[in-house]
């Protein structure tokens, strides 16, 4: 009788070195994995050594089909925070995320979360909140506290930036209250990208951008006081949307002679024409990409007689444009240089069958020394259709033999 064999029962897993246990949770969510916990008395601690801590309230309650936000839950929720921070030998932090209505856990208790992630040298700081009624909340963070590792800020509707962040390279600001600010200051010798969206009574605010390793900048908001714009010479790209103004003759030059050594610009309607109001006009001397999706919004009205035509003598190195041919106000006596020499790519967008539409499409192809494409986006409303536009083009005369049309 062949003799039997006892196996004995190996939990090979919990033999596994730390760093490799604490990988294993570290798919998992925060919650999720804190109940690993349990399984045994090896795993009981792990949870400490997680370098990424994420809480969210409201995918846990979708998790457990509850649709309110009781006592129990929030109690439950804060407790199992504090216990990650706070009350454990976390050491070292990378990410630190939650997601809740600050006013469910308080300003005191968020403070205390902050402060806790700052200590342990979180990198990654992603707060996520919502508030009621109209009421913002105020990020109360002393001026002595440093974020020495952060790299990316996100804030919405605070009142109050955060500062002593030498690393930061990407900030983004949103719904911000700049009504006791009298001077926005930006000033940044790391940041890569900033966007600006929609800040409140910022009407006799300063914006003052400082920011010399700058590479991208987005400007989604209306026009402040004053505007100072300074080491901006590793700026690639530039959006500026300014909203409808009650009335044109507020004064956007700083703005743009800020940014006037960009290689890549995206304007808006009001923006094309709040540019275009500037004295003097200001020079794009490096600008090779421009795009204007002005749409149907723009026109030019007898009080308001300047298009691209206008803007176009003073892009000297432009390459590849793109408009709404509404934006093209009339055709220049003077060819643009940059349609002689430089542009290679013009798509027009809103293309009809009119005479004039057709002409300014005519004037392009007569005078584009060097163009090699021209795209033409019509309208969906045209009476005779993309056949007939493309065979006007075709015969008609151009300065550049090889340029390719193409209609869409």
């Amino acid at each position: 009788m062949a003799e039997q064999v006892k196996m004995e029962k190996v939990d090979r897993i919990s033999d596994l070195h730390d760093s490799i246990l604490t990988h294993v949770p570290s798919f998992l969510s925060t919650k999720e994995a804190i109940k690993t916990s349990v399984l045994s008395t090896r795993w009981r601690y792990l949870f400490d050594l997680l370098p990424n801590i994420d809480f969210d309230l409201e995918e846990d309650l979708c998790r457990k089909n509850i649709k309110s936000y009781s006592t129990d839950v929030i109690e439950n929720y804060m407790c199992s925070v504090d216990r990650m921070l706070l009350f454990c030998n976390t050491t070292n932090v990378s990410k630190f995320g939650f997601k809740c209505w600050i006013k469910m856990i308080g300003s005191n208790r968020f403070n205390r979360w902050i402060s806790a992630a700052v200590d342990r040298g979180v990198k990654h700081l992603d707060l996520s909140t919502s508030l009621k009624l109209g009421k913002y909340f105020v990020l109360n963070v002393p001026k002595d506290v440093l974020l020495p590792n952060l790299k990316i800020l996100h804030l919405h509707s605070v009142k109050r930036l955060l500062s002593g962040c030498p690393h930061l390279e990407d900030m983004v600001t949103r719904k911000c209250d700049l009504g006791n600010i009298r001077n926005f200051h930006i000033s940044h010798h790391l940041l890569k990208t900033l966007t600006i969206r929609y800040t409140y009574n910022s009407y006799q605010c300063w914006l003052w951008i400082n920011a010399p390793n700058l590479t991208s900048l987005e400007y989604y908001d209306s026009l402040v006081a004053g505007y100072l714009m300074e080491n901006l010479q590793s700026l690639t790209k530039a959006v500026i949307d300014i909203s409808a103004c009650k009335t044109l003759r507020a004064d956007a030059t700083k703005i743009f002679k800020g940014i006037c050594d960009v290689p890549s610009l995206v304007l808006s309607d009001t923006s094309l024409q709040l540019l275009l109001r500037c004295e003097p006009l200001p020079v794009f001397e490096n600008l090779i990409k421009l795009d204007l999706p002005c749409h149907l919004r723009f026109r030019c009205s007898n009080a308001f007689q300047k298009g691209l035509e206008t803007l176009l003598s003073s892009l000297p190195a432009l390459e590849k444009l793109e408009f709404y041919q509404e934006v093209l106000c009339s055709l220049p006596e003077k060819v643009p240089s940059c349609l002689l020499h430089k542009l290679k790519t013009i798509k027009i967008t809103n293309f009809t069958d009119e005479k004039d539409c057709i002409g300014k499409a005519k004037y392009i192809l007569k005078n584009g020394g060097v163009l090699e494409k021209l795209i033409i986006v019509t309208a969906s409303h045209i009476s005779i259709g993309k056949k007939w536009i493309s065979k006007t083009l075709c015969v008609s005369s151009r300065e550049s033999k090889p340029c390719f049309i193409l209609i869409i």
